[in-house]
């Protein structure tokens, strides 16, 4: 397609009645699901009409690319979403989703399942973040709640001097905003706003691309009021610091490596979605793309776990990431390189039980430039994936067949109130 620019926060308002056509120019384009145009055309009628879809409100996940490809800028997913929020509120959740619900304390859920399991060496740097101390610097550094759950990445000189500061409960929402649970997404953006304010951070450095766009263009719409004068992603913080020759690379990597984009690098354009491709060229490898890159990316995994009717089954989590670790293979690399550590969780969770061979390496891109500076990572993602595992394995599966539901309590704006 033409050139991809940044979006702006109007890509994530409302749908736009008027301007959709119902050509079906969105759909066919999904990268989840297989449309032929009278079937595209017959699902965006359904959808507009609130009728029933054959696939749509079933398998999305939520990627926004048929956002990209509507030729009249009418904000399809957008409605995608609405149509999920009215469901939940009729329905609820199944109950397994209950599991994966992670800012509330009184629910167990997947990641305080592993972080119950932690080293160490990992608590105490969680306990760290925790602070709520003046910040040392005018930018807070935030990790996000999939680096919270691999805190051990931080643990670079790529970061030396950096504040970073952030909890499991202080998560940016992104999963409640894919998901479509507006009313919830605006208390997270109150409990946020109330955060900042405390801290006072004149800038925000995210390590993670999804919260990057959360902060930027979303939570805005959702009430946060809280103004930085700067909010960045850590890949654009690394790329500058390799323009200005800050990082010294000592051992070039000489691998063959493909990429599992995040589902918010599009948020950013062709000049954000080319960085982590011209890091690795940088550290020294070759890069093969996968079938299913960039603005047509495939969600690691989580997102086929989106949808009401999914709700977070753990089957069709490991099905879609298993198709992309099908694709993986297929482009004969050394490595398999993620930039978000929730990419990096669920691939190598997955793994686990997919069932064929698989001797590709799975990196974050932060370590593999740790190696090229010649730092060897503390990769402990082997140990959080197999806690993960064993945890939906035990929590989320037996939970499968059940008719139950549920409703997600209220996020109160202070944490203490819920027994933080």
């Amino acid at each position: 397609m033409d050139e991809i620019k940044p979006v702006d926060r109007d890509f994530f308002t409302d749908f736009k009645l008027d301007k959709c056509t119902e050509c079906g120019e969105c759909l066919i384009h999904c990268p989840i699901i297989d449309y032929t145009l009278e079937e595209a055309k017959e699902e965006i009628s359904n959808l507009i009409n609130n009728r029933p879809t054959k696939k749509l409100l079933r398998d999305c996940q939520s990627c926004f690319t048929c956002n990209f490809y509507c030729p009249y800028d009418a904000h399809p997913t957008n409605l995608i979403l609405q149509r999920w929020n009215e469901q939940y509120n009729r329905e609820g959740l199944k109950i397994r989703g209950k599991y994966y619900m992670t800012l509330h304390p009184n629910y167990p859920n997947f990641r305080t399942y592993a972080m119950d399991r932690m080293t160490g060496e990992e608590k105490q740097i969680l306990k760290q973040w925790k602070s709520e101390e003046p910040l040392k610097t005018d930018t807070l550094t935030y990790p996000g709640c999939n680096v919270i759950l691999t805190p051990t990445l931080t643990q670079t000189s790529l970061f030396k001097g950096l504040d970073i500061r952030g909890r499991l409960e202080y998560c940016c929402g992104e999963t409640l905003f894919r998901t479509g649970y507006k009313d919830k997404l605006k208390q997270v953006a109150a409990r946020l706003d109330k955060w900042f304010n405390k801290l006072k951070p004149k800038k925000l450095l995210v390590l993670c691309t999804a919260g990057t766009n959360v902060f930027k263009n979303v939570l805005p719409n959702y009430g946060l009021t809280y103004e930085f004068e700067e909010i960045q992603s850590y890949l654009q913080w690394l790329w500058d610091k390799f323009e200005k020759n800050e990082i010294n690379i000592t051992h070039p990597l000489n691998k063959k490596v493909t990429i599992q984009d995040s589902c918010y690098s599009k948020m950013f354009g062709d000049e954000y979605m080319e960085i982590p491709r011209k890091i690795l060229e940088r550290i020294g490898c070759e890069v093969v793309e996968m079938k299913y890159n960039k603005v047509d990316m495939r969600c690691c995994g989580i997102a086929a776990g989106f949808s009401v009717d999914a709700a977070y089954n753990a089957l069709k989590i490991q099905s879609a990431a298993a198709d992309n670790l099908d694709m993986a293979k297929k482009t004969d690399a050394d490595i398999l390189c993620v930039y978000c550590s929730g990419c990096h969780q669920t691939i190598t969770t997955s793994k686990k039980l997919y069932f064929k061979p698989f001797k590709m390496e799975i990196y974050h891109i932060i370590e593999l430039i740790q190696l090229a500076i010649g730092e060897i990572p503390k990769r402990l993602i082997g140990r959080t994936a197999k806690k993960m595992f064993w945890g939906n394995i035990l929590n989320a599966l037996p939970k499968i067949p059940k008719k139950k539901t549920f409703k997600i309590p209220p996020i109160s704006e202070d944490p203490a109130e819920e027994g933080y």
